[in-house]
């Protein structure tokens, strides 16, 4: 998957292996990434961008980004809906490949939203219900709080490229918020951030407050920053979900 708009982002530290530098902030595991199987295989993805799983109440729920159906689709799916073109979506930590989150249902599955509508860019997450779930990642719980504006934000997954490994952390810096979108200063970014869409944005103490979309241009700087989708919209969805 491909983000032309983010290409320019640099790394700002490379260390003298030539490895991609990383946060020294750890986090137990949370990241998982999708492996999407379609009704006509030539489509199936069996690693593709990245999830987490989040705890409403007494429920868990599986995320991630909503575009993805932009880049994974059949010429049917112009919607967001699945219709008979997806039959199964799981998933699964690239450091424990064999345990997996199997879904049940996209809870937000909307035949009237086109794939290209605001709202896409806007509510940018799918939500999945669970009918099992194999593996020891931890399920998230979104912070109550409100940014403020300098503390330090992590995303935590894994690029295109990797295809095994432990979850890489990456280091931000809380900017402004702007509609849905949080605006993030960069401090230990990976070189290309493809792949991490879907990705959990968490605070210090691991509470997720958002998740890895794509950039923003704010209007007051007109500066280019990566900006997560905040979960506002995700948390209203579910807790009107809650109560049918």
């Amino acid at each position: 998957m491909k983000f032309s708009w983010l290409l320019p982002l640099l790394l700002l530290t490379v260390e003298c292996s030539g490895q991609e530098t990383v946060s020294q902030k750890t986090f137990p595991d949370i990241a998982l990434t999708n492996q999407i199987d379609f009704t006509d295989p030539q489509f199936d993805q069996a690693r593709f961008s990245c999830g987490f799983l989040l705890k409403h109440h007494n429920d868990t729920v599986a995320v991630t980004a909503k575009h993805l159906l932009k880049v994974i689709k059949t010429k049917e799916m112009n919607t967001v809906s699945f219709g008979n073109s997806i039959k199964a979506w799981s998933l699964f930590s690239l450091s424990n490949k064999g345990n997996k989150v199997v879904t049940k249902a996209l809870l937000n599955e909307n035949k009237a939203e086109l794939l290209e509508d605001k709202a896409t860019y806007d509510d940018d997450w799918l939500v999945f219900s669970l009918s099992a779930n194999h593996t020891a990642v931890k399920p998230l719980e979104a912070r109550s709080t409100p940014l403020t504006p300098g503390e330090k934000l992590y995303v935590v997954g894994w690029t295109r490229k990797m295809e095994a490994g432990p979850q890489r952390v990456y280091e931000f810096e809380y900017y402004k918020t702007i509609d849905h979108r949080l605006l993030l200063k960069d401090l230990i970014v990976p070189e290309q951030f493809g792949g991490l869409s879907g990705a959990p944005v968490v605070d210090e103490q691991g509470l997720v407050v958002g998740i890895v979309s794509n950039s923003t241009m704010d209007p007051a700087t007109k500066k280019k920053y990566f900006s997560p989708c905040a979960l506002d919209g995700l948390l209203a969805f579910l807790e009107t979900n809650s109560k049918k």
